[in-house]
């Protein structure tokens, strides 16, 4: 009995339901318009035994230690440091207010000694040019620390060709979907 009362409701204020939706998508559209467009680059790097000093029985120690995960997660940490994002500024010759536009997300992936770093930003050229430069930089300090694994460039970051948000149809879409929902509960 609730329910046919619900949709006697619905239909004579359906009028309430599609406006909600309607203001729902032009909101999301015009905030799509004026949000800047934030791009995605990533890098992976790979962590292993250094071939040139562990043979033999070292070999399997030394992949055992890796398993431990603490010395991949001080990898995975030494991408995140200030000292290396300080030396990436200066390289790069870029402001600490434009470093600061964009996000650096440092994932060591499970099961797998490969490390993740994602940076997310509003230039794609520049936000590739940081994984790679930031990349480049901990391969470089992490050969003198720790001289029994080795980091290296598993895949190289690419400027992406499409922004990661706003994305207005997928926005617009979600809008619609909650605006018919609160339409109705109205």
């Amino acid at each position: 009995m609730e329910i046919r009362l619900y949709l006697q409701m619905l239909r004579r204020g359906w009028w309430i339901v599609t406006l909600a939706a309607l203001m729902a998508v032009n909101v999301a559209l015009i905030t799509s318009f004026f949000t800047t467009p934030l791009y995605q680059s990533s890098a992976r790097f790979v962590v292993s035994p250094n071939a040139d000093l562990v043979t033999g029985k070292d070999v399997i120690t030394s992949l055992e230690a890796l398993d431990k995960r603490s010395i991949i997660s001080t990898y995975a940490e030494f991408l995140n440091s200030r000292r290396v994002h300080d030396e990436t500024i200066a390289a790069l010759h870029i402001s600490e207010a434009t470093f600061k536009e964009y996000t650096i997300t440092t994932v060591v992936l499970p099961d797998a000694n490969v490390i993740d770093l994602t940076i997310v930003g509003p230039d794609p050229v520049m936000a590739a040019q940081l994984a790679n430069h930031i990349g480049q930089r901990t391969i470089d300090h992490m050969s003198l620390l720790y001289r029994a694994y080795d980091i290296s460039v598993l895949d190289s970051a690419v400027p992406a060709d499409l922004p990661v948000s706003p994305q207005p149809l997928r926005d617009s879409a979600l809008a619609l979907v909650l605006g018919l929902v609160g339409g109705a509960m109205l």
